[in-house]
């Protein structure tokens, strides 16, 4: 199996995003003053919101570095490790963050 080697493009494109994600964190820095306004953006959107987003991050890192590696390397065969994840996510999502919030949801009640 031939090894895969990073050429110049890469490392390139590589420095941009995290010189791009570094730079999103410093310009946002100065509206964030706590961890609790940086989870649920001061209170400007719902917490299953959060929730989502939360679990779409974890999950997305899964799919895109785990999942691509494992299937290049075994196959599709692996594809149901993504379920593994996905389903518990989803189950937490719907049973300790929809409960919270199923007025707003269900009865547009949410209204400041």
């Amino acid at each position: 199996m031939q090894a895969i080697q990073l050429q110049w493009i890469d490392y390139t494109i590589l420095i941009a995003y995290v010189a791009f994600v570094i730079g999103i964190g410093w310009t946002l820095a100065r509206y964030m003053k706590t961890s609790s306004d940086f989870l649920t953006s001061a209170r400007s959107i719902p917490t299953w919101v959060t929730g989502l987003a939360f679990i779409s991050a974890n999950l997305g890192a899964l799919e895109l570095v785990g999942m691509a590696a494992s299937g290049a390397k075994y196959g599709i065969a692996t594809a149901h490790f993504y379920w593994v994840g996905a389903i518990p996510a989803m189950i937490f999502l719907a049973v300790f963050m929809m409960p919270f919030t199923s007025k707003c949801v269900l009865m547009s009640a949410c209204v400041r």
